[in-house]
C-alpha cells in the first residue's frame, strides 16, 4: 500500500512538472515572431497569399530561386486612406522604403508589427524580364484578421 501511495505521488509529480515546462514553452514561443517565409521566383510569389493576426510581429523570410526580386509591401490596408498610422509598423523605416530587395539565390528577412486589420498588397520591386511581359502579375496580398 505505502509503494502504491508513493508510486501515485511520484506520477503526480512528474504530471504537474511536464504541465508547468509545457506552460514555459508556450510563453516563450508567444514572444517570438510569426514566420512566414516567402519565395520570389519569375513572376510568382510563393506563396502568394499570407496571413497574420492584429498584433502579432511578423517575420518574412523572403528568397529568391532564380534572380534578384523585391518585396514591396503597402503599409496601409486596401481602401484605407495613406495618412496617419499605417497599418504596418517597421522597427526600422528603412525597410519599409527600401523594397525590401533580395539577390539571386539568397534571403533577406522583414520584420514588423501588424498593427491594424485589412488586406496588404505587395509586389516586386525589381523588374523580372527585360521583355517585362508577366512583371506585373508578381503580386501577392497579407491578410491581418482580428
Amino acid at each position: 500500500m505505502r509503494k502504491a501511495v508513493c508510486l501515485l505521488a511520484l506520477l503526480s509529480l512528474a504530471s504537474l512538472s511536464a504541465t508547468l515546462l509545457a506552460g514555459t514553452q508556450s510563453a516563450g514561443s508567444a514572444d517570438s515572431p510569426h514566420m512566414i517565409e516567402v519565395t520570389a521566383k519569375t513572376f510568382e510569389f510563393v506563396p502568394s497569399e499570407i496571413h497574420a493576426k492584429v498584433g502579432e510581429r511578423v517575420r518574412i523570410v523572403l528568397r529568391s530561386a532564380d534572380r534578384a526580386h523585391g518585396l514591396q509591401l503597402n503599409l496601409y490596408p486596401e481602401g484605407a486612406p495613406e495618412d496617419g498610422n499605417p497599418g504596418l509598423v517597421f522597427d526600422h523605416p528603412q525597410d519599409a522604403q527600401d523594397d525590401a530587395k533580395v539577390e539571386k539565390k539568397k534571403e533577406r528577412v522583414i520584420e514588423f508589427v501588424a498593427a491594424r486589420a485589412g488586406t496588404y498588397d505587395f509586389k516586386c520591386s525589381v523588374q523580372c524580364s527585360m521583355i517585362g511581359h508577366g512583371h506585373d502579375r508578381m503580386t501577392g496580398k497579407l491578410i491581418v484578421e482580428e
